[in-house]
């Protein structure tokens, strides 16, 4: 390797998610060291891109770290290790998989995850020193071959503590934020916390940063922090506002006062009160997608644009306009329904859940596609009537012990009125037959794909997999309902339980920072 960086102690004020980002850009290869009070770890580029990390550390070795996640015993990692000092033997992972202890997929997760607590650590703690040395050894281990380096550098800026630097980074509120490429495509290639995807989604145009801090919702912890991580991955870009230019006054003549443009005026009120008009009356009645004019396939761009669109041409204020002075209250009511369509719509979260809800309504033959709200038609409240008398009949079914029957008439609730929480009633009732455990898995899936926050649902999946001894689906599961409701008891008895409670207090760090 060649001598350490001589720019390095330029980077001596900058947080390691900006160092990762500029080694990135100019596609260096070799080792950033980042030494703190604990540890030395190191970083290893291969054309600026993040492939493995290492530490001094005892525990952010492999072999402490799988004895943590309780996948081998210490006395196991011992022998393996005097095993190694003793001949060139192979890297402890591949001794245990030789062996059979782990398998060849379960060694490449949990080297990642041991990559990214390392990466995490790395940028958490108090660094006395940085450099930066080029070239790397032959036959240098990938840890980190299924993500991607700015899907690190997002997770490394997550775990940057305080926002106070972050906003000075960042710069004033003045400066205009643009969203580098469609929200889609960013939902696809990244797993965003709840106020990344606020951000992103209120970002469907250039706009400066104190607008969209106030439109976004965000606090001010949460707001910086999300900022920051969004602008250092490159999801984001900050400019300067641009001066607006005075504009020039061009006098005009009688003959542009013409009886056509006052015409044109009179046509355009009457249209905006027919439209006001119209979409107040319906509103209540029509799907998110018919109010705002979209196919249901619209981009998250187009949904965007319409909203914006809306906000405009029927803001309340508009009132205060002689032609429309008299609809205060229907300007409301379609604003209201507006503002609730593009939250709905705008959410990748619920979005998808509120396409399955209007695929359900059409597929049960109680809405028309271009209409239908969910919750409100006629039809919607018959079938609510229907679903509480078949759940009156199951708890009877129940308590006499006819538990078939009883499974046969909660599927059809769950048809009727797809709820999580009957989903999963209907799964816990199937596993007292284990020739049903694959269909109520199936159910449970159902229960958190229509809602990822029903933490009830989690628990059920945590349970199934406890049954099953399959510890780390139980994990993921418990972190769903934690991620979900953090200060759930019997979710954080039962990940304290499973990972111990250091490891349980680190996660629960992770989500409250996310959440801000």
């Amino acid at each position: 390797m060649t001598p350490a960086d001589p720019f390095s102690n330029q980077w001596d004020d900058l947080p390691l998610p900006d160092i990762l980002s500029l080694l990135n850009t100019e596609k260096r290869t070799g080792k950033l060291t980042v030494e703190s009070t604990a540890a030395s770890r190191d970083l290893l580029f291969v054309d600026g891109e993040l492939r493995a990390t290492r530490s001094s550390s005892e525990n952010e070795k492999l072999g402490s770290w799988l004895v943590s996640q309780r996948v081998i015993s210490e006395a196991r990692k011992q022998g393996a290790l005097l095993i190694q000092e003793g001949s060139d033997a192979p890297p402890l992972g591949h001794m245990l998989v030789a062996k059979g202890v782990i398998d060849t997929e379960s060694l490449e997760h949990h080297l990642e995850r041991l990559a990214v607590t390392i990466l995490e650590r790395a940028t958490a703690e108090n660094r006395r020193r940085c450099s930066f040395e080029e070239g790397l050894a032959d036959g240098q281990l990938d840890t980190l071959p299924n993500l991607s380096t700015p899907q690190l550098i997002l997770i490394a800026a997550r775990a940057l503590p305080g926002s106070e630097g972050q906003q000075q980074a960042l710069g004033g509120l003045e400066q205009m934020v643009t969203r580098n490429g469609p929200l889609d495509a960013i939902v696809q290639e990244f797993s965003l916390t709840v106020p990344e995807s606020v951000f992103l989604g209120k970002l469907h145009r250039a706009q400066t940063l104190s607008r969209l801090k106030a439109i976004s919702g965000l606090g001010d912890d949460a707001f910086w922090s999300t900022a920051y991580c969004l602008k250092v991955t490159g999801l984001i870009s900050l400019s300067v506002r641009p001066q607006r230019q005075a504009s020039v006054h061009v006098p005009t003549t009688a003959t542009m006062s013409s009886i056509a443009d006052i015409q044109a005026t009179d046509n355009i009120a009457d249209s905006d009160r027919t439209e006001i008009l119209r979409l107040s009356a319906n509103a209540k009645n029509m799907n998110h997608y018919a109010f705002f004019n979209i196919k249901p396939q619209a981009s998250y761009q187009e949904i965007f644009d319409a909203w914006d669109a809306y906000r405009q041409r029927f803001d309340p204020a508009r009132s205060s306009e002689n032609h429309l002075s008299d609809l205060e209250n229907e300007l409301r009511i379609v604003y209201e329904c507006a503002e609730e369509a593009y939250e709905k719509l705008s959410s990748p979260v619920d979005r998808p859940r509120y396409d399955r809800m209007l695929r359900t309504a059409v597929e049960t033959g109680a809405a028309n596609k271009s209409s239908f709200v969910p919750g409100r038609s006629a039809p919607q409240r018959a079938r609510e009537s229907l679903v509480s008398e078949n759940l009156k009949q199951v708890d009877r079914l129940i308590r006499t012990g006819d538990n078939f029957s009883a499974v046969k008439l909660l599927e059809q609730v769950c048809d009727l009125d797809p709820q999580p929480a009957h989903f999963v009633r209907l799964a816990k009732l199937m596993l007292l037959n284990p020739k049903w455990a694959t269909r109520a898995l199936e159910r449970l899936r159902r229960a958190v794909e229509i809602d990822p926050t029903f933490v009830d649902g989690w628990l059920a999946v945590a349970e199934y997999w406890r049954g099953q001894k399959n510890k780390e689906r139980e994990r993921k599961a418990l972190e769903q309902a934690l991620g979900a409701f953090p200060g759930h008891g019997e979710a954080t008895t039962l990940y304290r339980s499973l990972v111990g409670g250091q490891e349980l207090s680190r996660f629960l760090d992770r989500v409250r920072k996310s959440s801000g």
